[in-house]
Order: C-alpha cells, then sequence, then structure tokens
C-alpha cells in the first residue's frame, strides 16, 4: 500500500475532463485579486525558483491571462531570467498558483510555480491544503526536464501537491502551515526566509510537524 495518498504526488493519473477544460484556458474559482501586481510583487518571493518548503492554503488558481500578467511584470523587474522570454511558453509549461499562509502580523500570500502537466494530471482547488518543494535532484525527472527545450521551466517551477481537500475538515488539524527550510525542516520568517527562534520543526518527508523535546538552537 501506497506511505501517501495518490493526490499526494506531484504526478498522477490524468482526470480527462478537467484537463481538457484547462487546456482551453478555463480554471475554476478564479479570485483576481491574488495575482494582482500592482501590490505585493505579485505574490512572487523569490526572483528565480522558491526555494523552501512551504505549507499553507491554496487562494486561488491562475488563469491564462493572469499567468501571462503575472510573467510580463516579473520580467520586466529581471525575475525568472533563466526562461526564454516567450510568455505563450510560460503559459503552457507553467501554473501559477495563489497558497496563503500565516504569517508574523498577518496572513502572508506566495504566488507559486508548478508544471502545467502536473496540474492536469491532478487539479488543485482553492481551500485545498497544499505542500510546496523546490526540485531536487533526486527527484525521478518529468515529462519536462526530459524535453531539452522546456527544462529551463523545470529548474524554475517546483512541486505542489495537494496534503488535504477543502471539504476535509480533520485532516488539515494534523499539519502547521509555514515555511520551512529543506534541509531540515526548520520553520523560517515568511518575510526574511529567517528561521524562527521557536521549536517548530516538519518532517521533511511527510510534512507533519515534529515535536521537539528540548529547544534547539537556530542556525
Amino acid at each position: 500500500m501506497d506511505r501517501f495518498p495518490r493526490f499526494f504526488r506531484c504526478l498522477g493519473t490524468g482526470i480527462k475532463c478537467a484537463a481538457a477544460l484547462i487546456s482551453f484556458g478555463f480554471i475554476p474559482q478564479i479570485h483576481a485579486a491574488s495575482f494582482d501586481c500592482s501590490r505585493e510583487q505579485c505574490g512572487l518571493h523569490s526572483k528565480d525558483s522558491y526555494p523552501h518548503f512551504v505549507v499553507g492554503t491554496v487562494k486561488a488558481v491562475a488563469s491564462n491571462a493572469q499567468a501571462g500578467s503575472v510573467f510580463r511584470w516579473a520580467r520586466q523587474r529581471g525575475y525568472w531570467s533563466t526562461v526564454p522570454d516567450d510568455e505563450t511558453r510560460f503559459v503552457h509549461f507553467v501554473q501559477l498558483m495563489s497558497v496563503e499562509i500565516p504569517g508574523e502580523t498577518a496572513p502572508v500570500n506566495f504566488t507559486l510555480l508548478m508544471g502545467r502537466d502536473e496540474y492536469e494530471a491532478s487539479p488543485i482547488q482553492p481551500g485545498d491544503l497544499v505542500r510546496y518543494t523546490p526540485h531536487q535532484l533526486n527527484e525521478p525527472a518529468s515529462p519536462i526536464y526530459d524535453d531539452v527545450t522546456a527544462r529551463d521551466y523545470w529548474n524554475l517551477f517546483g512541486c505542489i501537491a495537494v496534503l488535504c481537500r477543502a471539504d476535509d475538515q480533520h485532516c488539515p488539524g494534523r499539519y502547521v502551515e509555514g515555511v520551512y527550510r529543506v534541509s531540515d525542516g526548520i520553520r523560517l520568517s515568511a518575510r526574511t526566509g529567517e528561521p524562527f527562534s521557536s521549536d517548530i520543526r516538519i518532517d521533511t518527508d511527510t510534512y507533519l510537524p515534529l515535536l521537539l523535546t528540548t529547544k534547539e538552537p537556530m542556525k
């Protein structure tokens, strides 16, 4: 038996009807404010691939038009310089997702990137609790990675997968939303990327919080 449910993985069995709608640029339950580049830098927290784990709640899934708008804003300001300056190809290969986590004083919104093929294989909905991970060298190669002409996109986006569906009332309580360091699961400030002076750490395989018996110094 698999350790995790099917929807927990990046790649899964395609859902044909949803994929067909997505291919025509229709993505349900979109909230335009999540990708408003007039404030908060479109929700982008890195000029390249975001390097940390994120556990949070999906606020919105970008439409093709929203993805194109964010792409133009980002490229004009020096973001994503490793991918071609081609909006059409970007929208073809990349799906943008707005994910919200609690902040020190107010919720923090992240615009995170995943492969379009992975999203179409297992669509994610607003309200789902998800985890984002940057791509790592020990991951099995995806079709996009195998395509040399598309590999720059694979290097830019990460993997977003569902931990809990929006209608599951009990599952989210198992997790602690936040930003975590990939190497050891230590919780980080969403704004600065620096460790919190707290005992919060997650298991880097399951993303579940670990109970620490002693307070460990932040490094």
